[in-house]
């Protein structure tokens, strides 16, 4: 299995990803930083770090097909549907440090918390960022949106991960944008964070429904691994 780009890769997927590397970490920075208006906020720098080991790893450090696949413009087969959550979600995992740095960094409306709630913040952070990415490396049908992949040969992944919940990486994007707000000393960042969880518990839904009907095996799979987000819940 190749990792990171290959050589047979186009270079317009190549030039894709770099860019698209820019401009989430430029984006984030100044979400941090010009938004809170100082640069010793250790939070946000912490915080920054843990963005930029997510944004490199699940852009180009994951099996080169899987790259290629997540850098496609205007993909066949995309659910209809979908798109309303991609684009509710993606500004959201933006305007959740905003409002946190805003709240911890600037104006301080939550105050701060104890440090051991903050390091929990970034553990949790770091653990959701992990989980996403070694969901990613363990399936190489994990697309941007939702679709059945025909001409990839797309099958079921029940390895890693998906031998315990039927959606690792949505447990992890939730769990660590939820904890954010606790990282950066916010109680008003839950508030985009909870619509974003509810907004990713629906697609869940919705997904599974897809790949429930569409997807040779998957109703097998589903009854092997019952759980779609939590175990002995949901």
């Amino acid at each position: 299995m190749k990792i990171g780009f290959d050589k047979n890769m186009g270079m317009a997927i190549k030039i894709r990803v770099v860019l698209g590397v820019i401009i989430d970490n430029g984006l984030m920075f100044v979400v941090l930083f010009i938004s809170t208006g100082r640069w010793d906020y250790w939070h946000g720098w912490l915080y920054f770090l843990l963005w930029v080991y997510f944004d490199l790893c699940h852009r180009a450090i994951i099996p080169s097909e899987l790259i290629q696949e997540r850098n496609r413009l205007g993909v066949a087969g995309t659910k209809k549907w979908d798109y309303v959550f991609y684009a509710i979600y993606t500004p959201l995992s933006f305007i959740i440090p905003l409002i946190a740095a805003l709240d911890g960094g600037r104006y301080h409306w939550t105050g701060n918390f104890p440090l051991w709630v903050n390091a929990l913040g970034f553990v949790v952070i770091f653990l959701g960022y992990s989980l996403m990415i070694f969901s990613l490396w363990k399936n190489r049908f994990f697309s941007v949106t939702v679709r059945i992949q025909k001409e990839r040969g797309h099958y079921v992944i029940d390895k890693g991960p998906y031998a315990f919940i039927r959606h690792p990486g949505y447990v992890g994007f939730i769990i660590s944008f939820l904890a954010i707000g606790f990282a950066l000393n916010s109680l008003w960042a839950l508030i985009p964070a909870g619509l974003l969880a509810i907004t990713l518990v629906i697609r869940t839904y919705l997904e599974d429904i897809t790949l429930q009907k569409e997807l040779r095996g998957y109703t097998d799979y589903a009854g092997r691994v019952r759980y779609r987000l939590i175990p002995r819940v949901w």
